[in-house]
């Protein structure tokens, strides 16, 4: 009942929308979802222009020490004002086959192939940052060279050995040269065997 109700008003509402034009006048379809494209591209442009500077305030900006290590700050990156903003993209590429079996006391490793799949080159400030889990040998920041578009870099890390049998993690993020996550939950596991 209510489904035909629903359908009646709609009907109604339709009809009197359309009563106002005469036989001889006519809608330029193309115009109009030109203006509908228009109004919803604004909408969208503005949401995230909300949200962008909502988390820029919201935000500290990262402080460096004199190693070039970030000292402030810890989960998701640190917004810059950038015209950019979304210009930097990566993908993962490669990585080692995650929960692989390893012996007590093992040292393991893992290396992971990052592309450049966005529309500008990375520079050499782009980097690496550890987020949860077992931290590398090589520390919890680690710069990347400079990656032209469509091109790929490798990293590997070293990590401890672990004594007590168990699944081990290790979570990154990879950070552009404006402080943004553009890849987030980059991680490694392995087993501890029994």
């Amino acid at each position: 009942m209510k489904k035909i109700i629903l359908i009646s008003l709609f009907v109604l509402v339709m009809i009197a929308g359309f009563s106002g034009i005469s036989a001889q006048e006519t809608i330029d379809m193309s115009a109009l979802r030109t203006q509908i494209a228009a109004t919803v591209y604004a909408e969208i442009y503005s949401t995230i222009q909300a949200q962008f500077a909502a988390t820029l305030q919201a935000t500290p900006a990262p402080t460096t020490s004199g190693s070039g290590v970030i000292s402030s700050g810890s989960g998701s990156g640190f917004w810059k004002p950038t015209p950019t903003y979304y210009s930097y993209m990566a993908k993962l590429d490669k990585q080692n086959k995650n929960y692989m079996l390893i012996y007590p006391g093992e040292d393991w490793d893992v290396t992971w192939t990052f592309k450049n799949v966005g529309p500008l080159d990375w520079t050499n400030e782009f980097y690496l940052r550890y987020y949860k889990g077992v931290e590398a040998n090589e520390g919890k920041v680690i710069y990347l060279p400079a990656v032209p578009k469509g091109e790929t870099t490798s990293i590997t890390l070293h990590f401890p050995a672990q004594d007590d049998p168990g699944i081990y993690n290790s979570y990154w993020e990879l950070i552009d040269n404006d402080g943004a996550v553009i890849l987030d939950n980059i991680f490694v596991a392995v087993q501890v065997r029994d």
